[in-house]
């Protein structure tokens, strides 16, 4: 969807977020599915409405910390992200790239649907025409190679009632600037992969983020508890050891046991903190 509309004043976009803000918390915090997909409709109708309002891709909404909104570190795309959490602890994901094309001044948008819960061996896949494995991000990294862009994005799966995931997405766009998920870039241990995906149990936390300094992504190292069968998600937990991904030549490559850095990056802070809501 794309739309050149008239600029808009600071007045309708205090208007917005407060609308956002107070939708996003009735989706976390209604008491029963069907408050929650009333409170996501009207969220839906009103992202739509916001995304084609002239202003809004470089509007920062720094009073909305109730769903995730970030641009990408080279101010190519912004990116609108929230959870829907259900009741049987299954989470839906919603999200919308907006674009502005600073020749024609004008704003679009990409609608994307969440497949994750029809999706088998997803760490292979590559999806296209707005499909995407739905997760909740706090982070975009920007790298290049050989003239080409690659977004990773860092994101969280509260999955179901007894395993999270932990998202290492890579995004990329093709020749009609239509974004692709997944790409063979991920360089592990057991071989290559389209995107990464830790799993692990309900009763522990874990953290992933990117260092910009020393341009790693870090990450907990899980194991299965003591007695505990690999492969048997809901057992595993962080050993108190800590993994990297960094980039060298085109591909994000695993390295095991590195020393824990401090990010001073504050990009994705509306997620992080939605995701500890939704933990506690």
């Amino acid at each position: 969807m794309s739309c050149n509309l008239f600029a808009q004043d600071n007045s309708d976009f205090i208007f917005f977020e407060s609308r956002l803000q107070t939708l996003a918390n009735k989706i976390l915090t209604a008491s029963n599915d069907s408050l929650k997909e009333e409170a996501n409709k009207l969220l839906i109708e009103d992202i739509e409405e916001l995304l084609l309002m002239r202003g809004s891709f470089h509007y920062t909404f720094e009073n909305v910390d109730k769903l995730s909104i970030i641009h990408s570190p080279d101010n190519k795309f912004k990116l609108y992200n929230w959870v829907v959490p259900k009741t049987n602890n299954t989470f839906e994901y919603y999200a919308y790239l907006q674009f502005y094309t600073k020749r024609k001044k004008e704003q679009y948008y990409f609608k994307l649907k969440d497949i994750s819960a029809f999706v088998e061996d997803e760490q292979t896949k590559i999806f296209t025409q707005g499909d995407w494995f739905g997760a909740l991000y706090s982070d975009i990294v920007h790298t290049k190679f050989d003239k080409k862009n690659f977004y990773t994005l860092i994101g969280w799966d509260g999955n179901n009632s007894t395993t999270t995931k932990r998202v290492v997405e890579i995004l990329t766009f093709d020749e009609k600037e239509e974004p692709i998920f997944g790409a063979p870039i991920l360089k592990m241990n057991d071989g290559t992969r389209t995107r990464m995906i830790l799993e692990y149990s309900k009763k522990v936390s874990t953290n992933m983020s990117y260092n910009e300094e020393e341009e790693y992504i870090v990450f907990d190292h899980l194991e299965p508890l003591e007695g505990g069968i690999r492969g048997m998600y809901e057992f595993y937990v962080p050993s108190l050891s800590y993994d990297g991904l960094t980039f060298k030549n085109g591909k994000w490559r695993l390295v095991e046991s590195i020393a824990i850095f401090n990010s001073k990056s504050q990009d994705g802070r509306q997620a992080k903190k939605i995701q500890r809501g939704l933990q506690e």
